[in-house]
């Protein structure tokens, strides 16, 4: 049976691009090829992520551009788990790969080259006992799945589901086999690392503890972290961050700078424990680079609750600001409500990310 060329297409976070590692490890060892760009592609699977809907609208034209072109593709990832019925609006023929159906990749791609249409949704997947794809010295590794939130305005929940965390030796036995391999970086990926082990009686502290006594040449970057989870262990992680193999890097989104839209929002902590969260780690790790998420736009937010995210940007002055206009995502409770008006969300946008701008210039030239 003739394997097709794949190039494997990514957006979204760290923990889709540890997922697209995986699916590069299945199809390697299945005996695929894989290249570097989609002209020596026979299929393309397209990696995909729902979070924002300018993200969305940038998939749905590719796609849409990949089928006219008579593309063999494969959609993979959030968006056909969170809403397979809009991705075959515009690829009908293309199999659809979900979140937790990785090991499924040969087949979906096998299927593609072959014109037939098949769907892998649903269902419960182990990342972290597939194969790897590693580029370089970079592994990106898995801890959970899904996390324990209920955020008004995030598709994502829908994809990935409630949380699920592996094992700590599991962890422990990928990045010593990691580390093993000449991986310097270890990214440490979830969707809310912070929420890491709630559901099997550990913790985020305790899986760090273990990681960095493996031995060898290596840094850990911890990626996202709820401010609640944060709080909570707030103690102990700013006790395992003072271990050189962990990168003083801290992502932990506010989303607001109103207490009021937080919980509208459904965010579990307020303004003043998140800037309880900076001000502590600063004042331990002073170089520390702290990046956060600010949502402007929320249906609810008034111009006095906007004021207050701009005074925030301001207090806490943010080494990095991912910075969204709200977009409603389907079949979420934030997009049953009254919209405010698309120039006035474009404008506070506009602001907010002059604000940014201007603080950065003064820390760069600080």
């Amino acid at each position: 049976m003739q394997k097709p060329r794949v190039f494997i297409e990514t957006y979204g976070c760290t923990f889709n691009q540890s997922d697209s590692d995986a699916i590069a490890g299945i199809l390697a060892l299945e005996g695929f090829t894989l290249v570097k760009c989609e002209e020596d592609a026979d299929v393309i699977l397209l990696n995909t992520c729902t979070v924002k809907g300018a993200t969305e609208q940038k998939i749905l034209y590719k796609l849409k551009r990949l089928v006219e072109a008579r593309k063999r593709i494969v959609v993979a990832g959030c968006l056909p788990e969170a809403n397979p019925d809009l991705v075959k609006r515009y690829a009908p023929a293309a199999p659809l790969l979900g979140t937790n159906a990785l090991s499924h990749a040969p087949e979906a791609v096998q299927a593609a080259f072959e014109g037939r249409h098949v769907e892998f949704l649903g269902g419960k997947g182990e990342r972290l006992s597939l194969p790897r794809f590693h580029a370089g010295a970079i592994a990106r590794i898995p801890i959970a799945d899904g996390c324990l939130g209920a955020c008004t305005y995030c598709q994502t929940k829908l994809a990935r589901g409630n949380l699920h965390s592996y094992p700590i030796e599991c962890v422990v036995h990928e990045v010593q086999r990691c580390v093993e391999l000449g991986c310097k970086e270890i990214l440490l990926t979830a969707q809310d690392t912070g929420a890491y082990g709630l559901d099997i009686k550990t913790n985020l502290v305790e899986l760090l503890q273990a990681v960095i006594e493996i031995p060898g040449d290596f840094k850990v970057r911890v990626g996202m972290m709820n401010p609640e989870h944060a709080l909570r262990m707030l103690p102990g992680l700013l006790s395992v961050y003072e271990s050189e193999k962990i990168r003083k890097f801290l992502h932990i989104p506010v989303q607001s700078g109103s207490d009021k839209v937080l919980r509208d929002m459904r965010r579990n902590y307020t303004v003043e424990d998140f800037l309880k969260i900076v001000k502590a780690f600063r004042r331990r790790f002073p170089s520390i680079r702290i990046a956060t998420d600010i949502i402007v736009g929320y249906p609810t937010e008034t111009e006095e609750d906007f004021k207050k995210t701009l005074n925030l940007l301001e207090k806490a002055r943010f080494n990095v600001v991912n910075l969204s206009k709200f977009t409603p995502r389907p079949f979420t409770h934030a997009a049953r409500l009254r919209q405010l008006p698309n120039q006035e969300v474009k404008r506070r946008s506009r602001e907010a990310a002059e604000a940014c701008r201007k603080i950065s210039l003064e820390r760069a030239r600080s």
